[in-house]
């Protein structure tokens, strides 16, 4: 493996939206499917029926497609209910070639939440962690900046 690899910085993102933090965490969570922009971020694009993220801990993120079996793309490692998920990630890859993934929900002192997302663990990759890395920098901007962000503001209670 080459030494820049295991070397790469996580990607870290942070939202603040006003909503409760069991509300975020279930969102994210519980309703991933939901906000998840499948038509752009997907393994089956136009044949993909659905994502979903099985809850509690050893949950499983799938995609489910059109003709295809199932598609695991994470595994849940900690699953704390209003807190902190974390899991692993290899989404149509090999599941030993996984990163990690892990988003934490905080109430602030004004009462809004802030949400943390890191991504990690790029030197599983081998060659390919720098090309990965760079094309989730910009993908979880996407996903998680805009399309998490909006599905919670517009769910807000």
């Amino acid at each position: 493996m080459p030494h820049e690899a295991k070397d790469l910085q996580p990607i870290q993102f942070e939202i603040t939206v006003p909503v409760e933090p069991e509300h975020a965490f279930d969102a994210f969570t519980a309703q991933f499917g939901n906000w998840w922009p499948i038509d752009s971020h997907s393994l089956a694009r136009e044949n993909c029926k659905s994502i979903e993220m099985s809850t509690g801990l050893g949950g499983k993120i799938i995609e489910h497609a059109k003709g295809r079996d199932p598609i695991t793309w994470g595994t849940v490692e900690i699953w704390q209910v209003g807190e902190h998920v974390a899991f692993t990630w290899h989404p149509g890859w090999d599941e030993g070639a996984y990163t990690r993934i892990s988003v934490t929900f905080e109430q602030n002192a004004f009462g809004r939440c802030v949400i943390r997302l890191k991504h990690w663990e790029w030197g599983n990759l081998g060659e390919i962690a720098q090309t990965m890395r760079d094309g989730y920098q910009t993908g979880w901007k996407y996903v998680f900046e805009e399309c998490f962000a909006n599905y919670l503001m517009a769910k807000r209670h």
